[in-house]
């Protein structure tokens, strides 16, 4: 009989997720039409509530939102259903990629399973496919929550024409 896929969860590090963002986005290929390279990688650490227990933050990267959650470490396996048996992976650690039901007492949540060698296994449910036309972190962090995103101050042209500039920004000013 074939032992079970093992797991490898650990506490919750928002910068071994950056991290491990970060070396995922290095591996695409630059020129990656789906990526928005202006957008940089941000982790936001979500507090905890009597309805969901599970540590998560939210992560914003070039090519999607996501909420990522980690199981306790000390948990024999995480809080989790699923209709299929899980598959391993050739290090015989729980494999990638597998749809599961995430259980917390308010709702199941549907997430997709993870490793990362900085992060070992976690979770995604992902928020938002692509971050393609968005402008800042906070921005996309709104979209995918469905909240409304921040609006920077409308500045008139009496504003700029208040500053001292140079010559070299002048043109800088109209465009």
């Amino acid at each position: 009989m074939d032992d079970p896929p093992r797991w490898e969860c650990r506490w919750p590090d928002p910068v071994a997720l950056k991290v491990a963002s970060e070396r995922i986005l290095q591996s695409r290929p630059h020129d990656d039409p789906q990526l928005n390279r202006r957008l940089p990688i941000r982790v936001q650490m979500e507090d905890g509530s009597p309805s969901n227990p599970l540590i998560s933050a939210l992560l914003v990267t070039p090519w999607a939102v996501e909420r990522i959650f980690w199981s306790h470490p000390g948990l024999p396996t995480p809080p989790i259903r699923h209709a299929m048996p899980l598959t391993a992976d050739s290090h015989g650690r729980v494999a990638t990629g597998q749809g599961v039901l995430l259980q917390t007492p308010a709702r199941q949540i549907p997430v997709l399973t993870a490793w990362e060698p900085e992060v070992g296994h976690h979770f995604i449910e992902i928020l938002l496919t692509s971050t393609h036309d968005i402008d800042n972190p906070e921005e996309a962090m709104a979209i995918a929550l469905g909240k409304k995103p921040p609006t920077p101050p409308k500045q008139s042209l009496g504003d700029h024409l208040n500053k001292s500039i140079s010559r070299r920004n002048l043109l800088g000013l109209f465009r």
